[in-house]
């Protein structure tokens, strides 16, 4: 007799879960990238009066009209050459479904963020990992373009969670200028913390999709809001496989409110990018962690004391009330912990809980 379980897509029975983990009460979680330096009042008060301004009784605007309008006037960019959804993991998970039939390649950029290959083998699609260079965690172009040939499309996350690393302009450019057949997909999310991004070789490049999300540079991540940057023909590919009521009224409203706001986030970005050279460099006063350069919202840190493991780490800290993510099992990343910036007074307590954890071993 059949079961339910055997009617399930036979690319979806192996996979597992993205994994998020419900920490106990009290414990500070710096495991997310959320930005905690966003003040909280503000972020509130944007989304009261957004849902005050709305009427619940109907629809929100297809295709997030009233968000993509607000973004049209904010980036100067044409409303063919924009699209909004409910953050930018949704913008992946529609990117694979409109480019990617059962049997197609992706090329993913690793290591990296773990739902571009979650989605990619869901749609039967077929994976093709490209590791960064060792330690740099830079582009190897050539590797990159090597392993295109086949594939439809190309994932590099920049700045790349989790290592932290901005990838430069030029290396993007020549890898979609040799890759004309893959769409070369850049998941932005972090590139306000940066100061830089991409979006103009979008405009230029008919095969760039830039993917940007509010959840981390704005505060927003509850409301979950991304948009994508690219040319007319890509956003007219993800709006066909596209929801037409997929973004509610309050985070379309709360977008227009946010961007028309925008000095106020961009001075919580410069706070977060002086905290972050703070953070590093008091994680660089400890023996037996290393610390790697960020462009995000979150440090990279390698343990490399003898006998101390990255796992081993990340539960002490966790019964010390500090909940980080173990990134250990990613390739070229042992012994790694990622952690989220904080507001000044978490981060240092952050690293005396640290220090206290590696001293001690």
């Amino acid at each position: 007799m059949t079961s339910i379980a055997d009617m399930v897509r036979d690319s979806v029975k192996p996979l597992r879960p993205y994994e998020a983990f419900e920490p106990p009460p009290g414990v500070i979680e710096l495991d997310a990238n959320e930005n905690l330096v966003i003040d909280e009042a503000w972020a509130k008060a944007v989304l009261i009066e957004a849902a005050k301004s709305v009427d619940p009784r109907l629809y929100p605007k297809a295709y997030g009209g009233e968000a993509l309008r607000a973004l049209s006037e904010h980036l100067g960019v044409d409303e063919r050459n924009l699209a909004v959804s409910n953050g930018s993991d949704e913008l992946i998970e529609m990117a694979v479904k409109a480019f990617i039939d059962r049997g197609n390649t992706a090329v993913i950029v690793e290591p990296t963020f773990e739902v571009y290959g979650l989605v990619v083998s869901a749609a039967g699609g077929l994976v093709k990992p490209v590791l960064v260079k060792p330690e740099s965690f830079e582009l190897d172009v050539d590797s990159i373009v090597e392993a295109s040939r086949e594939a439809k499309l190309v994932f590099l996350c920049s700045p790349n969670n989790p290592t932290g690393v901005q990838y430069r302009e030029e290396q993007v450019a020549e890898i979609a200028e040799r890759c004309r057949r893959s769409l070369v997909v850049v998941d932005e999310a972090y590139a306000d913390f940066a100061g830089s991004s991409l979006m103009e070789l979008a405009l230029r490049l008919d095969n760039v999709l830039v993917l940007r999300s509010l959840s981390k540079s704005a505060g927003m991540a509850g409301l979950r809001i991304g948009y994508a940057v690219s040319s007319p023909q890509v956003i007219e590919a993800l709006r066909k496989v596209d929801l037409p009521f997929r973004v509610n009224s309050v985070a379309q409203r709360a977008l227009g409110l946010v961007l028309a706001d925008w000095r106020r986030v961009e001075g919580f970005l410069e706070r977060v990018r002086k905290l972050r050279e703070e953070l590093f460099k008091a994680l660089s006063s400890i023996e037996g962690v290393k610390p790697y350069p960020s462009k995000a919202n979150f440090l990279l840190v390698r343990v490399v004391k003898q006998g101390l493991t990255s796992s081993k780490v990340y539960a002490r800290l966790l019964s010390k009330g500090f909940l980080v993510r173990d990134r250990g099992k990613l390739p070229l990343l042992e012994n790694c912990l990622r952690i989220t910036v904080g507001p000044k007074e978490v981060n240092e307590r952050l690293v005396e809980a640290l220090r206290e954890v590696v001293e001690a071993a």
